[in-house]
């Protein structure tokens, strides 16, 4: 069984902790970056399919994504509690029980979606070329459900590795890259209702058989496979996974259900087409998000580790560090992400541009829970298991009730209001958790200056976007790409301390060395 390096210096120190959130988050910020991949798909999507097809899919891949929160069983959280404390080849166990559990779970739920689909097709609003062949739809793309949930769990067993990496070639380079190729090809080819929904099915295959390689190569693969589905080990995984699903579905639900509220609520095109345009508003969003969940991918396991070895300082020295990355690298991204956004969408037919609106809240509420950091990871971690699902519904009944109230009234933009408010009560809840009771606050006096550096230079990146109206395509994005590269060196060269800015690695010798 090979198993990963460990990169822990032998004298831990302020530093090498630094060192260790920002060099897995690096890798785990390169994964999140699919979302841009992600959105570049889009364009091509709603190029070949248009909006009406494309917010059908929109609206079925967000139903597999909150379905894919209850056949996981909460083992992607489970996972990074569990690995890193594992003593011997009881991780092996830990992954293969994970690995198993869920892969049942979700073809059972897959069989009942495939004979309830006629049912399930009066829930969902399609266009008229669509509607006649939506229960066949849904029947082939349930088997996205447990091919996504392998992709799921066994990248997850790969970070509870702290190995923050190789899963990337999975979820952009195959899975991502596959799904375009395909669907362009299906789509051009004449497949216009099948073809999107295909090639996503043909392309989550591939990447969930890609996802178990990769176990085998930080597992004993042998083992894995043997894990048995009963005993101490699956008994204590099985109780901790059931008692964090509930957080786990309200999680995906912040995300996903206004696509379907807007679908269910909107009648036939006007369903679909609005699930639609919000997509693509949180596709371009979601690219923001990449930075605080980096943070929470990495911290997870760390904060399992550092709590196991009792190591507090340590653990509040990685927070206070990758929470202050967190919002001074959010602000100049969301404020490029604002500034870029009409030139996005002249990608895209003119009636995307109803999502202009609804990107610039979701960026902004995207800035304000990244100032929160990865507080979220560490109440999953150390906290009570009624916390995070407790955190979560308070959020969702925020999301729900101005939902309700907003969406009849602005469309995709009220969608966009409520599930920025849902997000950031959430987010806020845990970061008043941890200072309560675990006594970990990550604002501190290194956070003044990076913080006031990126005001700046968001500030300035926003006062263009009134003049930016006039500017033809693209000298939009390309204003926003190089104000978000200034904004990083300017924040690494002015901002950072040199401890924080050495940390980053290369990227950090842009800051100037001591005299």
């Amino acid at each position: 069984m090979s198993t990963p390096k460990d990169t822990e210096p032998d004298k831990p120190t302020a530093e090498n902790h630094r060192a260790r959130v920002a060099g897995g988050a690096g890798f785990a910020f390169l994964g999140r970056l699919g979302a841009l991949i992600e959105a570049v798909s889009v364009i091509a999507f709603t190029w070949v399919y248009g909006a009406v097809t494309f917010g059908l899919f929109a609206v079925l891949w967000s139903y597999v994504k909150v379905s894919t929160a209850i056949s996981d069983a909460a083992m992607t959280t489970a996972l990074q509690r569990f690995v890193p404390k594992a003593q011997g080849d009881d991780a092996n166990l830990v992954a293969g029980y994970a690995i198993k559990l869920s892969f049942l779970i979700s073809t059972g739920i897959a069989l009942l979606i495939c004979l309830a689909a006629p049912f399930v097709s009066n829930f969902i609003n399609a266009g008229d070329a669509d509607a006649d062949q939506l229960t066949t739809v849904i029947r082939l793309y349930a088997w996205v459900l447990p091919f996504w949930t392998m992709v799921e769990v066994a990248t997850a067993a790969i970070r509870a590795r702290r190995t923050f990496g190789p899963e990337i070639r999975v979820r952009i380079f195959y899975e991502q890259g596959l799904r375009l190729v395909a669907a362009m090809a299906l789509g051009l080819a004449g497949y216009l209702t099948y073809g999107l929904f295909l090639a996503h099915l043909l392309s989550v295959i591939l990447a969930a058989l890609l996802a178990l390689r990769l176990v085998a190569k930080h597992y004993d693969i042998k083992a894995v496979f043997k894990a048995p589905l009963s005993g101490p080990i699956a008994r204590e995984m099985r109780g901790y996974g059931f008692s964090v699903m509930p957080a786990n579905i309200i999680k995906k639900l912040f995300s996903e259900f206004p696509v379907m509220f807007l679908n269910f609520m909107l009648p036939g095109a006007a369903g679909a087409a609005a699930g639609g345009y919000y997509a693509v508003a949180r596709k371009i969003a979601s690219a923001l998000q990449a930075v605080r969940m980096t943070f929470e991918y990495v911290m997870a396991p760390l904060a399992a580790e550092k709590d196991g070895h009792g190591d507090h300082k340590a653990l509040h020295d990685m927070y206070a560090f990758a929470t202050r990355l967190s919002l001074c690298l959010a602000l100049p991204f969301g404020a490029a992400l604002v500034l870029a956004r009409h030139d996005i969408l002249a990608t895209m037919d003119p009636e995307f541009q109803a999502a202009a609106a609804a990107i610039a809240i979701l960026c902004l509420g995207r800035v304000l829970e990244a100032a929160t950091g990865p507080s979220s990871a560490i109440i999953e971690m150390l906290g009570h298991r009624l916390l995070p699902p407790l955190n979560g519904l308070a959020g969702l009944a925020v999301l729900l009730g101005l939902g309700i109230w907003l969406i009849p009234l602005h469309g995709v933009t009220g969608a966009a209001v409520a599930a920025a408010a849902g997000l950031n009560t959430t987010a806020l809840l845990a970061l008043i958790e941890g200072q309560l009771l675990f006594r970990l606050w990550p604002y501190d006096s290194h956070m003044a200056r990076p913080l006031i550096t990126s005001l700046i230079t968001s500030g300035l990146m926003l006062a263009l976007i009134s003049p930016s109206s006039l500017w033809p395509a693209p000298y939009g994005i390309l204003a926003a790409i190089v104000g978000l590269a200034l904004a990083v060196i300017i924040l690494i060269r002015f901002g950072l301390t040199h401890e924080d800015a050495e940390a980053l690695g290369k990227l950090g010798k842009l800051k100037k060395k001591k005299p």
